[in-house]
């Protein structure tokens, strides 16, 4: 008699455990825009000087902290990614970025139950990438 006690209570405390368990969840969602090679100067021909120069800006925020010890992003991430972007491939006399692409990926993880989603933090990152073109004269 103790002995099925002792495997009642051991199987109910398991039960409970995976009752009230929570599961892990991660959902990255993903949109892109694209602007492809408008020329500025109409009347003179160009070369591709680079390829594919990238720049990029991330934040994360916790919806469950307090906005005080938040990340702050101030001039937005896409300013801040056209700004790394510049940073690593700064154009020089008749040049211009061309097939500019701007990608948004937005990562929410938390934990999930019975009872639903708990976020539990959001990471968003903007990535610019564009080519280098050169105009001839």
């Amino acid at each position: 008699m103790k002995n099925f006690k002792t495997i009642l209570i051991a199987s109910l405390i398991i039960s409970f455990s995976f009752f009230f368990s929570a599961c892990s969840v991660m959902n990255t969602n993903y949109s892109f825009y694209h602007h492809g090679t408008e020329s500025i100067k109409t009347n003179s021909d160009f070369k591709y000087v680079n390829f594919g120069v990238i720049g990029k800006a991330k934040t994360t925020y916790y919806p469950n902290k307090l906005r005080k010890q938040q990340e702050i992003v101030k001039d937005g991430l896409i300013a801040d990614a056209k700004k790394d972007l510049h940073e690593k491939a700064a154009l020089k006399n008749n040049q211009a970025y061309a097939n500019l692409t701007i990608d948004i990926l937005e990562t929410t993880k938390g934990s999930s139950s019975q009872y639903g989603t708990v976020i539990q933090e959001v990471t968003i990152e903007a990535v610019v990438s564009a080519d280098i073109i050169e105009y001839i004269d």
